[in-house]
């Protein structure tokens, strides 16, 4: 199973993930050097897939949605890989990674590569988000907060 395999490679790494009883569902606290934000890993073992995910540590208030939108279009547009997700039902911010395993086999460096990437990626675009969430910052000041 995918979800063993993830939590065989976690214990390898030394990171305590909570587990979710009865869901395949990971997580950890992950401290980042402004903050902490919490890392889920989670599988879908019927399709072979692996998602990952950083849960910003703010919610974003509604009067912020369309410019916090704005900014998550403008990163998005330039990466390769993951997307930043925003729930206008609560302000939940992600940023997430989903990875079809295939026919590959799940190992320990991919998973750590994988994982630090996650996190480095909220750990990179959080002073944008906070500026836009905490500082009344527009998206591209934001944007350019990142890109200094």
């Amino acid at each position: 199973m995918l979800y063993n395999k993830l939590l065989e490679i976690y214990k390898d790494i030394g990171w305590e993930m909570e587990q979710n009883p009865n869901e395949s569902i990971l997580s950890v606290t992950y401290a980042g050097r402004n903050a902490e934000w919490t890392f889920v890993a989670t599988t879908d073992e019927l399709n072979n897939i692996i998602v990952m995910f950083a849960r910003l540590p703010h919610i974003c208030p509604p009067e912020k949605y369309a410019e916090l939108s704005v900014f998550i279009e403008k990163v998005n547009f330039g990466m390769s890989h993951g997307a930043w997700v925003m729930d206008r039902e609560d302000g939940e911010v992600r940023f997430r990674v989903g990875v079809d395993i295939g026919a590959m086999e799940l190992t320990f460096e991919y998973t750590r590569s994988l994982t630090l990437y996650t996190n480095m990626t909220m750990e990179y675009y959080l002073s944008g988000i906070r500026s836009i969430i905490m500082e009344d910052k527009n998206a591209q000041e934001a944007f350019d907060i990142t890109h200094h």
